[in-house]
């Protein structure tokens, strides 16, 4: 039986044009569009381009803008400002800390240093003994299983970073050894000006000890009458490490970091499975939850370790400010860790 013929609502020119397409599609073809398809799609995608080019508009105005804003709300203040971002289990902390930059220019330019080159971005606070939240160069805290204790990795080893600043910053001699160029791994002297712990609420410390790499470890002192200064050396022992702190910053908004740091120092430290302290590199308690910096900004500061007089850049302006210590020899770079 022969089937039936149905007459077809298209014209020949639409008949045409399925016909083109049918076998663009079957030959693997990009159908090409009509005049009139054109002028149809034409808008659509023009309004597409222009939200696409307004929204990336937008997106660089506010990469451009809130700096700006955050540089423009510190302007007026008498002091460099720190502004530090945490995070933690999910949680995001931020806390503002004026520098007595003009009062403790060796600590506070030490400091600021290192923030301005990222030192600080993806470090972990490593220590919260004492009322303490200690931090600096240590981050991603891994389980020695052969040492059966938390380790961590140190920027003084991370040569990616290094090689990245080391020939803006440093003299060739300090990193000469490609393997451990040891440039994070000295000291600074203390200054003459400085305050004591027991002063300043919340002080932000500087490590001015004489153990290299202690110029990289600082520590928030959450607790003026606690043991600021001291770090029991290891579980079931009595000897504790000393450390030599000097006061160079306070915080912007004393309320606003003190709910940081309680919420750090309620975290659990690490514990044995019997529960005795579990330390890392012999001296650190660090929480169970990890605490990340995500990154530290300093502003409102004139950044002088650039000049251009100094070779060197920071290493030089540290040298005219007498921060190294120094020998008959020259000055002292140790291998060692606190």
């Amino acid at each position: 039986m022969k089937k039936k013929f149905v007459k077809s609502d298209l014209t020949a020119r639409e008949r045409k044009r399925l016909r083109e397409k049918q076998a663009a599609v079957s030959s693997g073809q990009s159908e090409r569009l009509t005049a009139e398809e054109y002028e149809k799609k034409a808008p659509r995608v023009r309004v597409f381009a222009i939200a696409a080019i307004v929204a990336a508009v937008i997106l660089i105005a506010v990469g451009i803008t809130v700096p700006c804003v955050m540089a423009a709300n510190y302007m007026f203040e008498r002091n460099p400002i720190a502004v530090f971002e945490l995070t933690s289990g999910g949680e995001k902390f931020r806390i503002e800390y004026e520098i007595y930059a003009a009062d403790c220019p060796n600590a506070a330019n030490n400091f600021m240093y290192l923030a301005s080159i990222g030192f600080f971005d993806g470090n972990i606070i490593f220590d919260t003994q004492n009322s303490q939240v200690r931090f600096g160069g240590y981050y991603d805290p891994t389980y020695d299983e052969d040492k059966g204790e938390w380790d961590y990795k140190h920027r003084s080893d991370d040569l990616d970073f290094i090689n990245g600043i080391k020939e803006r910053d440093f003299a060739p001699a300090h990193y000469a050894d490609a393997e451990d160029p040891d440039v994070f791994k000295y000291r600074i002297k203390k200054d003459s000006a400085s305050f004591s712990v027991t002063e300043v609420p919340l002080a932000l410390c500087a490590n001015t000890s004489l153990s290299a790499a202690s110029a990289t470890e600082f520590q928030f002192n959450c607790d003026p009458t606690a043991d600021a200064e001291n770090l029991i050396d290891g579980v079931g022992t009595s000897s504790q490490k000393k450390l030599d702190l000097e006061v160079f910053a306070a915080p912007l908004h004393e309320e606003e970091a003190r709910e940081v740091f309680d919420r750090i120092l309620s975290l659990d430290k690490y514990s044995g499975a019997d529960g005795s302290p579990e330390y890392a590199r012999k001296y650190f308690r660090a929480p169970e939850q990890t605490v990340t910096i995500t990154r530290v900004r300093v502003y409102n500061y004139d950044a002088l370790w650039l000049d251009s007089s100094y070779e060197y850049g920071f290493e030089s302006y540290m040298l005219e400010k007498g921060a190294f210590t120094t020998s008959e020899a020259g000055q002292t770079w140790s291998k060692g860790y606190i």
